[in-house]
């Protein structure tokens, strides 16, 4: 028999501690809760929140999961860095967009954000 009170827990890593940051920021960014992030990805919450404490790291099928759900490169959640593509890849009315962005208070962008994610999705749908 195991002694559960002698268990170890398996130790994180500081690359599993950075992704688990970058993923909950960006599902906070969202507005997203762990269960909704989770079943977009096919996890439970709870796996989730090990991804996001550096306890469980995900596996390469949830990592694209998780960079499609997120709006997210995989290179910025395993570095912290964009590719260098998506960095300059900025048209003038995306920066303009960007600017105007950052002049709404923090706690309103998350409503601003739905809008213009409907807003694409209607435009996707369209074709």
């Amino acid at each position: 028999m195991t002694d559960t009170s002698t268990r170890q827990r398996r130790p994180r890593t500081e690359l599993a501690a950075d992704v688990g940051t970058r993923i909950k920021l960006k599902r906070e960014m969202l507005g997203l809760s762990t269960g909704e992030l989770g079943r977009s990805i096919g996890v439970t919450a709870n796996a989730v929140t090990q991804y996001e404490t550096g306890r469980a790291v995900p596996k390469q099928e949830r990592l694209d999961a998780l960079v499609t759900a997120l709006g997210t490169s995989t290179e910025w959640l395993l570095t912290g860095h964009e590719p260098e593509q998506l960095a300059y890849a900025q048209t003038r009315l995306e920066l303009d967009l960007l600017a105007l962005i950052r002049e709404i208070p923090a706690e309103q962008r998350p409503v601003v954000l739905a809008a213009v994610k409907r807003v694409a999705e209607a435009a996707r749908r369209k074709g």
